[in-house]
């Protein structure tokens, strides 16, 4: 007999594919951060291109044919004890040549079985990695790149950009940032102590950390201050939305780069945050005054924490309507309040497969009967027409292709469109935008599904970097091509804002033609928006709020 199952939590945590696409973690990624060490005789000689010294100390990192990396170098102080939850301090500096060959942990996080990651209560993980180019000189772009998994998972750790730092010839930062309920949470009590940020964007005001010691130090590293690229990918994009408007934020970054964000979702209210976080204080079992509740959760295990239950959507999601966000970024854009930088963004031209996976790791089947009772729960009286608009007769009679593409179309590709014409308002010229198309790009995650996932979201991801995670990846000689052209692409927007000159025109606000990237197929889009149904979504009112954030899904399970 078929059961109600909620399917909250999947959405959530499927929801925008803001995940950290990976399989099983590897020593790599979870190698503690090593202490400092004495200096060699003669270690910190200048002529050493291995010892770098940054504004709290020299590092020395390894140098090979591929380049220059720096790992695991600090650019806080360990947000533990009494600095749980409080803005990042700067490091304490050192004298003596700090060891930056092996990568620092992530930062804690649950364990996310579809995925393959295991659960850290690491909290000391404010360290950044940098890679640069072989060979000196210095002027070079650099791009700074905040990691996705849906603002509870990831690390830097997972990205090795010796590949694009070496074929662009810029320096490459990837950073972690406090994630879950250490970074994200927002309570009354944690307010009051310090009203000049507020609560519920410490992972975000990490990341500010970062771009403040990138402007200090890239110069030390090759890098130019004046020419750095804020950039991301899902919820790290969703991050770059919210510098674009953060005002702790201007001024430290030149350019952004979004990989399938859409501003749109890139933030809750704060009301809805405190609510959250009040009752997840609950849950955790503090109670009392909120100056008691405050010191009760700073005594908890991170442990306890993890287990913790939440409440309401997306319980861990950067907040607006507070010091550090003032708006929800959208509307800033829209109202021309933020930061007017070139921007590169577009998505997947699949985005909604890895949902539909997410979905059925719970022991959903999507069929006839279950595929219009999803649409309807997410829909409500509009339900039947998105079924009719996305028949699974069109996509081979597979009703999770069907919901794959209306879901993808709904909350990334159609949201994307809007969020690159909003900002091309302001910036005419300077905003181009791009779909991911290697329907046979090979996968990241932890799944194999019987149906194709295609250009899924991260899909792009090892066109880029090396993603450690995902093992020994190997790409044929046209996805190759594919790879070195956006590497170009890509760095090339770093260094003159025009990606490609000719092939690559910039988003118009009438007139949305991103460049289509495929393997030997690189060409402006002229239909993505009848392929993807946009016109169709402007007629289904979108929810108030997050969105699907607040939606609760109950299906009844397939047999």
């Amino acid at each position: 007999m078929a059961t109600p199952r909620s399917l909250f939590v999947p959405l959530l945590l499927g929801l925008l594919g803001l995940l950290a696409p990976a399989a099983a973690t590897t020593a790599t990624a979870t190698a503690v951060v090593p202490a400092v060490v004495p200096a060699r005789a003669g270690a910190r000689a200048p002529e050493d291109p291995a010892v770098v010294t940054t504004d709290a100390g020299p590092v020395r990192g390894t140098v090979t044919e591929r380049g220059r990396a720096f790992l695991g170098v600090p650019f806080a102080a360990p947000p533990v004890g009494e600095r749980r939850w409080r803005p990042p301090q700067p490091p304490a500096p050192w004298s003596d040549v700090r060891d930056a060959t092996r990568f620092a942990g992530a930062c804690a996080q649950p364990a996310r079985p579809v995925l393959g990651t295991s659960e850290t209560t690491n909290e000391d993980c404010l360290y950044l990695n940098v890679f640069t180019p072989p060979g000196g000189g210095g002027g070079k772009p650099v791009l700074v790149w905040f990691h996705g998994g849906s603002f509870v998972s990831g690390s830097a750790a997972h990205y090795d950009a010796s590949r694009l730092a070496r074929a662009g010839d810029v320096v490459v930062v990837t950073a972690n940032y406090r994630l879950g309920p250490f970074g994200f949470l927002a309570h009354p009590g944690l307010t009051a102590e310090a009203p000049g940020t507020g609560s519920g964007n410490y992972g975000l005001m990490d990341q500010q950390a970062v771009l403040r010691w990138t402007r200090a130090n890239a110069a030390a590293f090759g890098g130019d201050p004046a020419k750095v690229t804020a950039a991301g990918q899902s919820s790290g994009g969703l991050s770059v939305c919210g510098h674009l408007t953060s005002p702790g934020s201007r001024g430290l970054f030149t350019r952004a780069v979004i990989h399938s964000a859409p501003c749109g979702v890139a933030s809750r209210p704060a009301a809805e945050a405190g609510s959250a976080g009040t009752s997840f204080a609950t849950g955790a079992g503090c109670l009392g005054s909120d100056s008691a509740v405050v010191t009760c959760l700073r005594g908890k295990p991170a442990a306890d924490l993890l287990k913790a239950p939440t409440s309401g959507a997306a319980p861990w999601w950067p907040v607006s309507g507070t010091p550090v966000l003032p708006a929800p970024p959208d509307q800033a854009i829209a109202a021309g309040d933020y930061a007017k930088v070139p921007v590169l963004l577009g998505n997947g031209l699949d985005e909604g497969t890895i949902h539909t996976v997410i979905l059925e790791s719970t022991g959903i089947r999507f069929n006839a009967v279950t595929y219009p009772v999803v649409l309807t729960t997410l829909f409500k009286l509009d339900g039947p027409r998105v079924a009719a608009h996305y028949p699974a007769s069109n996509y081979g009679g597979d009703h999770r292709l069907a919901f794959a593409a209306a879901f993808g179309d709904y909350l990334v590709a159609c949201p994307t469109r809007e969020s690159a014409r909003q900002l091309a308002t302001a910036t005419p010229g300077r905003v181009f935008a791009y779909e991911f198309a290697d329907r046979t790009a090979p996968v990241l995650y932890n799944v194999h599904p019987d149906f194709p996932l295609g250009a899924y979201h991260g899909a792009e991801l090892p066109y880029l970097f090396d993603y450690l995670q995902a093992g020994d990846l190997r790409l044929n000689p046209a996805q190759t091509r594919l790879s070195q052209a956006m590497t170009t692409f890509w760095t090339r927007f770093l260094t003159t804002t025009d990606p490609a000159p000719g092939t690559w025109p910039a988003t118009a606000p009438d007139l949305y033609r991103p460049l289509s990237l495929a393997p030997d197929a690189i060409t402006p889009r002229t239909d993505f928006d009848t392929a993807h149904q946009c016109d169709f979504w402007t007629t289904i009112p979108r929810p108030t709020g997050q969105g699907l954030l607040t939606t609760e899904v109950r299906l009844p399970r397939s047999p």
